[in-house]
């Protein structure tokens, strides 16, 4: 599947740091590029190199720390923040503009490398509430025919409906697209929401209604 994904850390505390990259290390898709206990530091250390993804531990005292850490001219186009302050609105203005994953600080090791493989493919993995507070204050993109705003999908979300259409199992569009079953998931996820579906048949009927799927 390529390439491993070069992966930084940024965490204040040393034994943080250490778990996440021993995580890091132990996984045959990622590669260790480097961590420090803030952006400036880390952007230091690479010496110009940037990372696929920037894993952040954003401690509660800390929350200024993304919005002025990640503006630094050498933002990665992807980034995994480890926070227990989810719900925050200072989470919101400090989403950068391409992917992002938001996990709680006790995530499992699974849920984080899993994570770290979707925001690399240019996935974005949030809460149902965080997703619900970004939409708010956006404009959908689409229009239906029907006056029903649809946000648009990817090049990638629609093969994978494309795939759904046929009937294929996560295990044999993972495989069509050589990707992992976790991608696959990630990809319905962001299908359904986009689609306000609740199943994988109800997820291919509305394709077909805004004219995503054409049998």
């Amino acid at each position: 599947m390529g390439s491993p994904v070069r992966v930084a850390i940024i965490a204040d505390s040393p034994q943080v740091r250490a778990s996440l990259q021993a995580l890091v290390e132990a996984s045959p898709t990622l590669r260790f590029a480097g961590s420090a206990a803030d952006a400036r530091m880390l952007a230091d250390r690479l010496a110009g190199s940037v990372p696929d993804v920037i894993v952040f531990d954003a401690e509660p005292e800390a929350s200024d720390a993304p919005k002025a850490g990640f503006d630094i001219g050498h933002s990665p186009s992807a980034l995994v923040m480890l926070t227990d302050e989810a719900d925050s609105e200072w989470i919101l203005d400090a989403l950068p503009g391409d992917a992002t994953a938001i996990l709680p600080r006790d995530a499992m090791p699974g849920e984080i490398v899993a994570s770290i493989e979707a925001v690399a493919a240019g996935l974005y993995v949030l809460s149902p509430e965080i997703v619900g507070r970004l939409l708010s204050g956006r404009t959908p993109p689409r229009q239906t025919a029907t006056g029903t705003p649809v946000e648009i999908l990817t090049s990638r979300e629609i093969e994978v409906l494309m795939m759904l259409a046929e009937g294929l199992s996560n295990k044999e569009i993972a495989r069509q697209l050589d990707i992992s079953d976790n991608t696959v998931k990630f990809h319905l996820a962001a299908l359904f929401g986009k689609l306000g579906a609740t199943n994988r048949t109800e997820a291919v009927m509305l394709g077909m209604r805004h004219g995503f799927v054409m049998l």
